[in-house]
């Protein structure tokens, strides 16, 4: 398996998220154009961005320090942790304890608000099978 957050992580998380269907039409019909950050809590920058156009991912690249894209959502876990819940995430109760034991960080994004959205909260839970 490809390391986290690399190119070739990159183009296999994009294929399986724009071949989901269920992701993108629940996307699209929140009218979800998004850039999304991840990353490691240790880093000053996000490892890798990702753009989102009506639920379709359409670019997505390593972050580099110089990059003067802000995200609109930047979730950080540890190493570790980024690993743990790779192909198999942490459920909806296991996502609530890792926001508050602060496991998972959003250094920017409102948590909350996208958990109560059910057309948010189903893509966002299904994203970790991904990883």
């Amino acid at each position: 398996m490809e390391d986290l957050f690399s190119e070739a992580w990159a183009k296999r998380f994009t294929n399986k998220w724009n071949n989901n269907t269920e992701i993108v039409e629940q996307l699209a019909a929140a009218n979800f154009d998004s850039v999304v950050a991840f990353g490691y809590l240790d880093h000053p920058t996000p490892e890798v961005l990702i753009e989102i156009t009506q639920g379709r991912i359409t670019n997505t690249r390593r972050c580099e320090s110089d990059n003067s894209q802000t995200p609109d959502w930047d979730l950080r876990a540890k190493p570790e942790q980024w690993e743990k819940w790779r192909g198999n995430g942490p459920g909806i109760t296991g996502l609530g304890v890792a926001v508050t034991s602060r496991q998972l960080q959003f250094v920017a994004g409102d948590y909350r608000r996208m958990i109560r959205q059910p057309l948010l909260a189903g893509p966002f839970l299904k994203f970790f099978t991904f990883l």
